[in-house]
């Protein structure tokens, strides 16, 4: 277990790491107490390395407050809305909800970036609608057994947004987020540690 002396010598994130670590494998001792030996040699490296790469993923996911900016006319009552609205779609059409969550992390990220659709979409509700469309489009494309058709998209908008409009942002939105979609979860590391207490 990390110490006091050791936690005010060490960076706020190495300490999180440390203890995350500590956690994760008295979880899997715990888990597996007839293969104390075998789980305790193994996990050391193992364990290290699956979280340094989740704790380096989940840097490269992060995003900022976009409803903080300047520029915008989006704010948190709206991406309430925009959010529920996403968790209806997928438990009318029994997506799983983690693909909404993943939407909806899509969208936070998107929104961040320098696009110029994002820019335009903090400042006009329907723009940002057609983003929140997209990037369920693009969340089931990847999350999901199979894919939601555009048509099927632009329906759900009433007609508001065009298929073709669907298609040709989701493309915008991948290269913004630098193709970077393979996230699953806002937090994987609070999935990864669940999952092993689990077991």
């Amino acid at each position: 277990m990390v110490c006091m002396q050791d936690m005010k010598k060490e960076s706020c994130s190495q300490t999180t790491f440390d203890l995350l670590f500590y956690e994760m494998k008295q979880a899997m001792m715990n888990a597996h107490p007839q293969d104390n030996v075998t789980v305790g040699s193994m996990i050391q490296e193992d364990l290290y390395n699956v979280l340094a790469a989740m704790l380096r993923q989940e840097e490269e996911y992060e995003c900022h407050d976009y409803l903080e900016f300047d520029d915008t006319k989006i704010d948190e009552t709206c991406r309430t809305k925009m959010t529920e609205w996403v968790f209806q779609v997928v438990d009318c059409t029994r997506l799983q909800r983690e693909t909404a969550s993943v939407s909806m992390s899509y969208l936070d990220r998107f929104m961040c970036t320098s696009s110029p659709t994002a820019k335009k979409a903090r400042l006009d509700r329907k723009e940002y609608q057609l983003v929140v469309l997209t990037t369920l489009y693009i969340a089931t494309k990847i999350f999901e057994p199979f894919a939601m058709d555009a048509s099927l998209v632009s329906k759900l908008s009433r007609g508001v947004h065009s298929e073709e409009e669907i298609i040709a942002l989701e493309y915008e939105i991948l290269v913004a987020l630098q193709w970077k979609v393979n996230g699953k979860l806002t937090s994987p590391l609070h999935y990864c540690i669940c999952t092993l207490c689990l077991k």
